[in-house]
């Protein structure tokens, strides 16, 4: 007698991921330089509320661990392909070390306090960007950046409006998610991983 082993990611939710990551990546090709032209970005990074909304919607509908890895890995790939000057000018794919430390830091803070929606997001989406922040920072000073007083103060600046933007972004997760997770698409991928 065989013993079928069932995939990890089914086919819906590979299609839901390729979806969202698609989405994400089109949104910033075109609200990223649309925003860069005001210069706000400089100041704070506004145009994330969006993308880390969709990336935790993403994980709270594809509710397995690996899949913001995923995300962030393909994402990634994709930012090194189609925009070369992203993640600061750091060489190859060391570009995509900070994306995947993110998508780790939020797959596995995601597997935390599961019954309580609210305080799971809050603690992937703050912890997941002040980690992503420090990581991001430390290959940029491997890389030659000096950590001078001034770029000291700008890591603080930038610190304090990522958590501002994730806090903004969990909000927004939490008021779509409640209004969506018992809806008829929902159920339908999720009811795939018992298929």
């Amino acid at each position: 007698m065989s013993v079928m082993h069932k995939k990890y990611f089914t086919t819906v939710e590979i299609f839901f991921i390729a979806s969202m990551i698609g989405l994400d990546f089109a949104y910033g090709m075109v609200v990223g330089p649309l925003l860069s032209a005001t210069g706000v970005l400089e100041i704070i990074r506004i145009d994330m509320i969006i993308p880390i909304m969709m990336m935790l919607t993403t994980r709270l509908v594809v509710d397995k661990f690996g899949t913001l890895i995923v995300y962030e890995f393909v994402w990634g790939v994709l930012a090194m392909v189609a925009r070369p000057a992203s993640f600061a000018a750091m060489p190859g794919f060391l570009k995509l070390i900070p994306a995947l430390t993110y998508g780790i830091m939020l797959d596995s803070l995601m597997e935390l306090f599961k019954q309580k929606l609210y305080a799971r997001i809050l603690i992937a989406g703050v912890v997941g960007s002040i980690v992503y922040q420090f990581v991001f920072t430390g290959m940029r000073i491997l890389y030659g950046l000096p950590w001078s007083e001034a770029v000291q103060i700008l890591f603080g600046i930038r610190l304090v409006t990522t958590i501002v933007v994730n806090v903004l972004a969990i909000h927004l997760t939490y008021l779509i998610w409640t209004s969506v997770e018992r809806t008829g698409w929902v159920r339908r991928i999720q009811s795939w991983r018992t298929s």
